[in-house]
């Protein structure tokens, strides 16, 4: 594949197709994606009948209005798509989204903004090879990204500024998203073209969430923020599954912290007094169910409740049980 790594867009405005208004798609449709008035043109210009325009090749333009306000064109030679498709955004001329076919093969799309100027675009070149462009909502570009496959190869992240922040070479790097104004929204940690870790953020630019993935699952420890920056939750992750002590917050100060084993919930659930490290309540868990003592701490005194698998039980039917080997085992 031929790399073109420039970010200016000139020729006519494309962009991603996003609705299903394809002639024998099979697709269904919503009833505000119903034709309401189709138009037939000549490959040279004039309009004519649907029966004359297919005697004649289906070689021409076929222009859908559609009960939302779209207008939908189509450019087709020999019946196959060739050309230009567009959409306009609803009630207006202004195109949202335009593909460009070849021989009836996507080679070309790209989204825009409600102005008409590009957003995102798309190219497909041979052997499953892609590069996808974007730009901010004034003009300046955002990123381009070199893809085989789903896999991201190479790509470069710009400021709205124009300043390279990030780039990904040969699968290695920081992938950078932004908003259309600018916006830090995330970043991921790429190696071997999987994400290993990612960070979200909030629009002042605090960290809302950080979480490391091994072999695209959820694996480590997952950090959670309010807007404030104040802590909201430390969980640990194995494999895509919850896996050791869950740690909950309250105005900045731990409030709850439960304790996991492969997804299931698995040892004593500690309540903490708002603002302080004092316990206030345990809960004991096994597989999932309450299962042995819940404790309760009031005012000096321990107020305790007995749990079996689930079912609220007394503490002499609870020792009673957990000395019976049979019953412990059953």
């Amino acid at each position: 594949m031929k790399k073109n790594h420039s970010l200016s867009f000139s020729g006519r405005v494309l962009f991603i197709v996003g609705t299903c208004v394809f002639v024998n798609t099979g697709c269904s449709h919503s009833p505000q994606d119903e034709v309401v008035k189709t138009a037939y043109y000549h490959s040279y210009g004039p309009q004519m009948v649907e029966t004359d325009w297919e005697n004649q090749g289906s070689t021409g333009e076929v222009v859908d209005v559609l009960k939302n306000g779209v207008e939908v064109r189509r450019e087709y030679v020999g019946g196959v798509l060739d050309g230009t498709s567009s959409w306009t955004f609803p009630h207006s001329k202004i195109a949202e989204r335009v593909e460009e076919y070849k021989n009836g093969q996507r080679v070309t799309s790209t989204t825009n903004y409600e102005t008409g100027s590009p957003k995102i675009q798309e190219e497909w070149f041979a052997n499953d090879q892609r590069v996808v462009r974007t730009w901010y909502e004034d003009g300046a570009p955002r990123f381009i990204e070199e893809y085989s496959g789903e896999k991201l190869i190479d790509g470069q992240y710009l400021t709205i500024d124009g300043d390279v922040e990030s780039v990904v070479l040969a699968g290695l790097g920081a992938r950078i998203e932004r908003s259309r104004s600018g916006t830090l929204l995330s970043r991921e940690q790429l190696s071997g073209s999987r994400v290993i870790a990612t960070e979200a953020f909030y629009p002042n630019g605090q960290l809302r969430e950080a979480m490391s993935f091994k072999e695209g699952l959820r694996n480590g420890q997952c950090r959670r923020y309010a807007e404030s920056g104040e802590p909201l939750s430390i969980e640990q992750w194995t494999k895509g599954v919850v896996d050791g002590a869950q740690l909950f917050f309250e105005d900045g100060q731990p409030i709850r912290q439960i304790p996991y084993a492969s997804g299931k919930k698995e040892g004593v659930e500690l309540h903490f007094r708002p603002g302080t490290e004092e316990v206030v309540e345990e809960i004991s868990w096994h597989q999932n169910l309450r299962h042995g003592p819940s404790k309760t701490y009031i005012g000096g005194e321990v107020h305790s409740e007995w749990y079996w698998r689930g079912s609220k039980t007394s503490e002499q039917q609870y020792l009673a049980r957990i000395g019976s080997p049979e019953i412990a085992s059953s």
